[in-house]
């Protein structure tokens, strides 16, 4: 993993504040319409996960790749065409996170369900997420 200079820190450090602002305000949005503001939600704890990680605060990022990694499975349950991609990318994060807290096999089982994922979409859609599906392959085949 990358390491953040005191300069991105900063920078860092200020996305963490309106990643955490965004995601109130969709959760609060998500009370009255989920179906406009839940993928918002789930959204923006990915991203929440990822900056956390790249500050090496692997244990808040779980938490917030998991939750991310929740929402996106119910969103794929009532529309996987629209939600699959992002479960699987939500998944891949969650199993760096793992990794580098030091729970291989979990991360592997993460890992594996993004692959699982990755080929039903590029068996629905080669063009698409073969690519994708390679990708998560070497890496997987690289750990």
């Amino acid at each position: 993993m990358e390491r953040v200079h005191l300069g991105e820190w900063e920078r860092a450090a200020d996305a963490l504040s309106a990643e955490r602002a965004a995601i109130a305000i969709y959760r609060r949005l998500a009370a009255v319409s989920p179906e406009l503001y839940l993928p918002e939600v789930a959204t923006c704890l990915a991203s929440l996960g990822v900056t956390l990680s790249e500050l090496d605060r692997h244990g808040e990022a779980l938490n917030a790749e998991r939750e991310a990694v929740s929402l996106y499975r119910r969103l794929a349950a009532t529309s996987a065409d629209r939600y699959l991609a992002d479960l699987a990318d939500a998944l891949i994060n969650l199993g760096t996170t793992l990794a580098e807290l030091d729970r291989p096999a979990d991360a592997l089982s993460a890992e594996r369900e993004a692959v699982a994922v990755y080929r039903r979409l590029a068996a629905a859609s080669p063009g698409r997420y073969l690519t994708d599906l390679a990708d998560v392959l070497a890496e997987l085949g690289g750990t």
